[in-house]
């Protein structure tokens, strides 16, 4: 009898637990089901409509734009938005409508290697862009806003593919190659991806002449190189000729239209790194809920670039709103490296105290060497370009010792101050994992100033009093 009730129990324990997991399951399937009805179709916007996106660019800009995306050189090119072909897409935040353009004339944008392969007046099917007027939604800041995207294929994705219509501000084919180029409503380039077999590989920026010494590219960790653009434009003009008649009965003329092909060649920089943010699953993609997009998305006296909520450290003493992401990223990858040392660490939480939530101005040079400057509002470091944490490490050491004295004492201790700042540089990059053997290591024992600077570790214990 013990033995039917203890089987009794367990009978009734699990169908307790069966029913348990059985409600669980239940619950959990009414919640997958309620949240299948309330997920948006990636499809089908809920308020950025195309009649919503129509009726908001129409009252912000003319049916008929007039654009230039050669800058001030090109030729003004008349543009309208093909709203009966206007396609919504939505993903995170951000809800997209995007048309095709109506223009008069021919219109193309090729790539270097492609430029060498076509002249105007060739037959060739492969060339194409795919260029859209975009209208995006941000459903957090509530903020709308209009910009051009144009598709530059490069010559091996344009021979072998037909596919290039099927690139979207949200989606890239999987064999995508070539370029993605962002410009203001008013033709203002504004910033741009390079794509490689799908992936995103490159950020194209203004390039180097065209940015003030503030903006300038990375050229260390980063590698940054010019790339050029050919835009070709349809100039069409009438004119009369003869076609008969003679000088006593009258000269026949007929109106004859000619249209040449106007070539202007734009550079733009693109640098390398890789950060892909193609993938289809919503779930997984955070960078959609991102406060910026990827791709384009600002305007021509802000730009706005990805990822600008990124790099914390830098941007917790630093400040260049120029400056490009791509800059801001090494800028972060050195001091991670700085923090990673104690001294270091003690460095740079020592000047943000000292700043106390203010910044210091941060910059790039194409000379190689550092610089602080301490004066007023400008205070800040400029950088060379081999880009190396123990020389912002250096002149962080002059901004720390700069918040610490007045004006006229720190122009009074300048020698001090420098070997004060070597002397610290020293001992950073001989503590470093890759010193052995480095350049940093021959230059210490060859170059007098640092052989010197090295010496005083002879006389000078490690925590800086005299042996």
């Amino acid at each position: 009898m013990k033995n039917i009730g203890k089987c009794k129990k367990w009978r009734i324990l699990a169908c307790i637990g069966i029913l348990c997991m059985l409600f669980a399951c239940a619950d959990h399937m009414l919640q997958d089901d309620e949240r299948s009805t309330t997920r948006r179709s990636k499809n089908k916007n809920r308020e950025l409509t195309s009649s919503a996106a129509k009726e908001w660019f129409e009252s912000n800009y003319a049916p008929v734009v007039t654009t230039r995306t050669s800058g001030g050189e090109g030729k003004e090119l008349a543009i309208k938005p093909y709203w009966d072909k206007a396609k919504e897409s939505n993903r995170g935040r951000f809800e997209v409508v995007e048309t095709p353009t109506l223009s008069k004339g021919m219109h193309i944008i090729l790539d270097e290697e492609t430029t060498k392969h076509w002249q105007p007046g060739m037959k060739a099917d492969y060339i194409r862009n795919t260029t859209k007027m975009v209208v995006l939604k941000d459903l957090v800041t509530n903020k709308t806003r209009s910009f051009i995207m144009v598709f530059v294929g490069s010559y091996d994705y344009l021979t072998r593919s037909r596919n290039m219509g099927r690139n979207s501000y949200l989606y890239r084919e999987p064999d995508y190659d070539g370029m993605v180029l962002y410009y203001a409503i008013n033709g203002t380039f504004i910033n741009g991806w390079r794509y490689s077999n799908g992936k995103l590989v490159g950020y194209i920026s203004p390039s180097y002449n065209e940015q003030g010494e503030s903006s300038a590219q990375t050229r260390g960790y980063y590698d940054c190189h010019d790339v050029y653009t050919t835009e070709y434009r349809q100039d069409c003009h009438d004119e009369y000729e003869l076609v008969g008649g003679d000088m006593e009965t009258g000269l026949i003329y007929d109106i004859v239209n000619y249209c040449d092909y106007i070539p202007y060649t734009t550079s733009y920089q693109d640098c390398h790194y890789v950060e892909d943010s193609t993938s289809d699953n919503d779930d997984d993609d955070n960078w959609w809920n991102n406060p910026y997009p990827p791709g384009g998305a600002g305007n021509e006296t802000n730009p706005v670039k990805p990822g600008s909520n990124n790099s914390p450290k830098a941007k917790k003493i630093f400040r260049n709103s120029n400056m490009t992401e791509a800059n801001w990223k090494v800028l972060e990858k050195m001091l991670d490296k700085i923090l990673a040392d104690c001294m270091g660490e003690a460095l740079y939480n020592g000047l943000a105290n000292f700043l106390n939530g203010q910044t210091l101005t941060i910059q790039f040079c194409n000379g190689s060497d550092g610089l602080f400057s301490g004066i007023g509002a400008t205070a800040g470091i400029t950088l060379g370009s081999q880009m190396e944490s123990n020389q912002l490490f250096h002149e962080m050491m002059h901004a720390y010792r700069a918040y610490q004295e007045t004006l006229s004492s720190y122009k009074g201790s300048n020698m001090n101050g420098e070997i004060e700042a070597w002397y610290a540089q020293y001992l950073y990059t001989s503590r470093l994992p890759e010193y052995p053997g480095s350049k940093w290591e021959e230059r210490d024992n060859t170059d007098p100033r640092r052989v010197a600077i090295k010496n005083l570790t002879n006389i000078i214990d490690n925590k800086g009093n005299i042996r």
